[in-house]
């Protein structure tokens, strides 16, 4: 009795162990500059080390704008992720050309050391889009 017990219990921790996800945190921060009017790369910290980044739509809004952009991300142990991106501005009253920026990335292809990783992460920050500079804190999970 004893041993079929104890069989019981390696095939469900077996079961459980080919079942569960392997998840990673990504956090940090990034300073971007615009090369073009559609074109930025940044330097990152945290859990990537650099980025570029592409606005492919934009849709002006009441209170600022809608963009669709992609993102590529890399960090320094060989990965890369590209993202499929909705991003919103949101203008600061009384702060001409300052908009809070809020950016949904979702992974669409993952690279190197993080080949198999799907999911979605965000960020927020600052903009101030006549200098085309942004600052802000990016975080999330992604799995495999």
């Amino acid at each position: 009795m004893l041993k079929k017990i104890y069989v019981m219990i390696t095939l469900v921790v077996l079961t459980v162990n080919v079942t569960a996800k392997e998840c990673v945190p990504v956090g940090g921060m990034a300073l971007a500059n615009a090369i073009s009017e559609t074109s930025l790369v940044a330097a990152l910290t945290g859990d990537m080390t650099g980025a570029r980044a592409e606005i492919l739509k934009q849709t002006k809004t009441k209170t600022g704008l809608l963009l669709d952009m992609e993102h590529f991300f890399v960090n320094d142990k060989g990965g890369m992720l590209h993202t499929k991106d909705k991003a919103t501005l949101t203008k600061i009253p009384a702060r001409e050309g300052i908009y809070m920026l809020e950016i949904n990335y979702i992974v669409s292809k993952s690279f190197g050391t993080l080949k198999g990783y799907t999911g979605s992460f965000s960020s927020y920050g600052l903009m101030k889009l006549n200098e085309g500079k942004v600052v802000l804190r990016y975080q999330g999970q992604l799995c495999k």
